[in-house]
């Protein structure tokens, strides 16, 4: 498939999903940002705060949509992931709500909350190393010897799809902007929403937006492939794959996005911002789109319009918190 039919293939299956999923998700807050919060630049930040979705992140967009999407085919016998915790959580509560058995293979880093929910849900809980490929290994093998169905992070059709209906809600409410902000991990959210944003708004430029300490899609873009960093180290705990996926790559690098890489201190700050000030309950990786607008570089020119930053998640502990807010 060309990369131009897959992502107008997204976009109709985003549209697709948006009418499967209606009565599933939750139709998430858009909420304007106070003026004496944002800096000079944008005529007016919009936050699409996906903190409130079920499972307390975007994740079950794509989740719910997969999951939905196999049982039209045939109710799988169980289904299993690997994720840092929200895409984990997420399965085991949709797989819990239709019946269905299910596994998630985490880190041993994982955040308290994001654990407790994957095992509240009735899901088996794996605890692995820190790194994305060995929880993707020991799925992979568990796969093998159960035969359940893998439902990917991120590098699947189905789950930017999923995600992508995200900004399909946006542009309901108020029509045409001029730039989405989202972050990046694996790209699910940001592919998705990138082939929304062209097949729907084009005039909308989308900036994905990374740590510094895990920046794939920035360095991929610079380099014109998509490459796989070494290591990866943020505090922004769900946007640490080492490599964008492949379908994800496709649709990112053929739509024009502009990456943003942000340091920890604007990731922080961002997040103080958020739970502070705006009093909106982000987790770290959630508060990574909105930063290089509420902290931006003190050289950083933030373009006038109107702006939407996702607030991706939600999840995380009061002990975590403490410490990164005082």
């Amino acid at each position: 498939m060309d990369v131009e039919s897959r992502q107008q293939r997204i976009a109709q299956m985003a549209a697709e999903a948006a009418q499967m999923l209606a009565e599933k998700l939750v139709r998430t807050p858009l909420v304007q940002i106070p003026a004496d919060l944002v800096p000079a630049g944008p005529a007016a930040l919009f936050l699409k705060l996906e903190c409130c979705q079920l499972s307390g992140s975007f994740k079950a967009r794509g989740a719910t949509h997969f999951i939905e999407r196999l049982i039209q085919q045939q109710v799988p016998d169980g289904v299993l992931t690997y994720s840092s915790g929200n895409h984990g959580r997420a399965v085991a509560e949709v797989a819990a709500r239709r019946g269905i058995p299910a596994l998630v293979v985490a880190p041993e880093t994982i955040d308290p909350v994001k654990a407790q929910a994957v095992t509240d849900a009735g899901a088996e809980l794996v605890l692995v190393g820190p790194s994305t490929d060995e929880r993707k290994e020991r799925a992979d093998q568990i796969v093998a010897d159960r035969g359940w169905t893998m439902v990917p992070p991120f590098d699947h059709d189905w789950i930017m799809a999923g995600q992508g209906t995200l900004l399909l809600e946006v542009i309901d409410e108020i029509g045409d902007f001029d730039h989405l902000w989202v972050p990046v991990g694996g790209g699910g959210l940001s592919g998705g929403c990138a082939a929304v944003a062209a097949a729907r708004i084009p005039d909308c430029q989308v900036h994905t937006v990374e740590p510094v300490g895990s920046a794939s899609l920035a360095h991929s873009l610079a380099a014109g492939r998509n490459l796989r960093l070494d290591q990866t180290a943020s505090e922004a705990d769900g946007l640490l794959p080492m490599k964008v996926g492949d379908r994800n790559w496709e649709v990112l690098s053929g739509t024009g996005v502009i990456p943003e890489v942000i340091s920890e201190e604007q990731l922080i700050r961002s997040l103080q911002i958020l739970r502070q000030d705006a009093e909106i309950a982000a987790e770290p990786s959630g508060a990574c789109a909105a930063a290089p607008i509420l902290a931006p570089r003190s050289d950083a020119l933030v373009s006038g319009g109107i702006h939407v930053a996702v607030v991706s998640g939600g999840n995380v502990s009061a002990e975590r918190l403490t410490r990164l807010l005082c």
